[in-house]
């Protein structure tokens, strides 16, 4: 593989297995013997692939280096394999305008990156996701049966967002009607994009115990700082002038 990244396709391989061998991890694939003709799993079986990422810190530096296993979601059809796939994305409004609020109103911020996002949706009933074992892990004549959204299908953003909205509701959060993507609790408002959530609230706490609630419900989340360095914005407040 001719990539820069090339050097840690091993690294992330033997990762890979060491979590897929957890005891408590086995069941978001299953491998499975091909029963039917090779025409058939031509047409069924999507390939896969191995996205590679550098996320770095907003003043450039290397945080983490990240291997994700795909789906090749454009080898799925519409109507066949996958029949919606509309996810939104928080507005700039609501985002700027919670930034001006954590100014004005001194609110204590914390970001959250939700480890693996897609694949906390399982898969809906009726259908049948098959994918080519993940290279480093082939074996002949053997699939992968999907039982969880995988980073790649096209359906996967809708499934995770609604995924998370009925964790947010169980955990006392009530989802604006003006933004799908902005939720507000009794002493915690919350931003969803794409994999980060970031929280805002007067008390540094009581986004604790959010963040506690959202884990307790399945949600992987990763806590960080403030919301400075969301989507590669930093932020600086000057204590002078606040």
């Amino acid at each position: 593989m001719r990539s820069p990244l090339s050097c840690f396709i091993t690294f992330a391989a033997n990762r890979a297995k060491a979590e897929a061998s957890k005891a408590d991890n086995p069941n978001w694939w299953e491998a499975i013997k091909s029963p039917f003709a090779d025409e058939y799993w031509k047409a069924a079986v999507k390939d896969s692939t191995w996205a590679f990422e550098i996320k770095r810190y907003p003043y450039g530096l290397i945080k983490k280096i990240k291997a994700h296993f795909c789906v090749r979601g454009d080898q799925e059809i519409h109507g066949v394999d996958f029949f919606e796939t509309y996810a939104p994305v928080v507005q700039w409004t609501t985002i700027r305008l919670m930034l001006i609020l954590e100014v004005l109103l001194s609110l204590k911020s914390k970001q959250g990156d939700i480890t693996a996002a897609f694949i906390h949706a399982d898969v809906e009933e009726g259908e049948n996701n098959y994918v080519e074992m993940p290279r480093g892990f082939i074996k002949q004549g053997k699939i992968l049966k999907l039982r969880k959204m995988l980073y790649g299908l096209r359906q996967s953003p809708r499934a995770f967002w609604l995924y998370l909205t009925e964790k947010m509701t169980l955990s006392g959060m009530e989802q604006s009607t003006l933004d799908p993507c902005f939720f507000i609790g009794v002493k915690v408002i919350c931003i969803y994009n794409v994999d980060n959530l970031i929280f805002w609230a007067m008390d540094e706490a009581d986004i604790d115990t959010l963040a506690i609630q959202l884990i307790a419900a399945g949600v992987l989340l990763e806590h960080k700082s403030d919301a400075a360095g969301f989507l590669g914005v930093r932020m600086e407040t000057d204590q002078a002038t606040g």
